[in-house]
């Protein structure tokens, strides 16, 4: 066989990036932005604890950087997943509609979290009951004692969902034909990153112990994987609104399409009678 009739091989990793891409709708350079900014931020993170204390309290510390981007994402994905459900309400996929409805939910109850429900934006006392049970004295259930132990588990099935499911809808054949709904439910596979990270310091904290001597910078991390993760959860939905809205014009143009075949077959048949 001639050499040069042989195609040549896809590199793999080109042909993951492409087929993110075409997922996107968008340039592969977008698609590597998208990979790399968590990576990014995570070094963001390590590199302020090498840069003294005051620095990596600013970056991780209560209202700091990390927080309060956080808020932001986690806003942002608020805004954008009711985006989703009106989305899905309107092409009459009403039970995955409500299934975001449920997480919208879920993004209010975090923002309220971090916001410890109002009271860092308009500074009312916390109630006598709360303050003796909440380490930080503070409105919000995470940091209850005994509480936020939940929470770090919640974090580490979190984690695993964003990271397992999309490896199995990717690979699996046997669940193509569930492909509709799993694509609206399950992270694209470009968003691993944003959710392994916090599945591996999740699996890393829950089951050992931090070193004493680092205790304070490693307990502190967290927070940056936690921005990590408001990250991902608005590119979620910045993903789920872009497929719906590129199958909507899609469906318009088939429509157009046939509407303009129908005419032109109607011309015909009128000619040759």
């Amino acid at each position: 066989m001639n050499p040069r009739s042989v195609p040549p091989r896809t590199n793999p990793v080109r042909r993951l990036l492409d087929n993110a891409a075409e997922a996107w709708n968008m340039p592969a350079r977008g698609v590597v932005e998208i990979w790399v900014a968590p990576f990014l931020i995570a070094l963001c993170g390590a590199a302020t604890a090498f840069g003294g204390k005051d620095l990596y309290k600013w970056f991780t510390g209560e209202d700091g950087f990390a927080e309060t981007m956080q808020v932001v994402f986690y806003a942002l994905a608020l805004m954008f997943c009711l985006f989703v459900v009106n989305a899905l309400w309107r092409s009459g996929r009403r039970g995955v509609a409500m299934l975001y409805v449920v997480v919208a939910a879920g993004l209010v109850f975090m923002l309220g979290e971090e916001l410890s429900w109002g009271q860092r934006i308009w500074g009312w006392e916390t109630p006598e009951s709360m303050r003796q049970i909440n380490k930080q004295e503070e409105t919000n259930l995470h940091n209850i004692y005994g509480v936020g132990s939940t929470f770090k588990w919640l974090q580490l099935l979190v984690g695993a969902y964003g990271t397992l499911l999309p490896l199995a809808v990717w690979k699996l054949g046997a669940l193509r034909r569930y492909r509709d709904f799993l694509s609206r439910v399950v992270p694209h596979y470009s968003l691993i990153p944003y959710f392994v990270m916090l599945f591996v310091w999740r699996v890393y904290r829950n089951f050992f112990d931090a070193p004493r001597d680092f205790y304070f910078v490693v307990s502190e991390y967290n927070e940056v994987l936690e921005l990590v993760l408001a990250m991902g959860f608005f590119l979620f939905m910045v993903y789920q609104l872009r497929s719906l809205q590129n199958e909507a014009r899609a469906q318009v143009s088939h429509e157009l399409m046939q509407r303009i075949s129908a005419q032109d077959d109607a011309e015909i048949t009128r000619k040759a009678s």
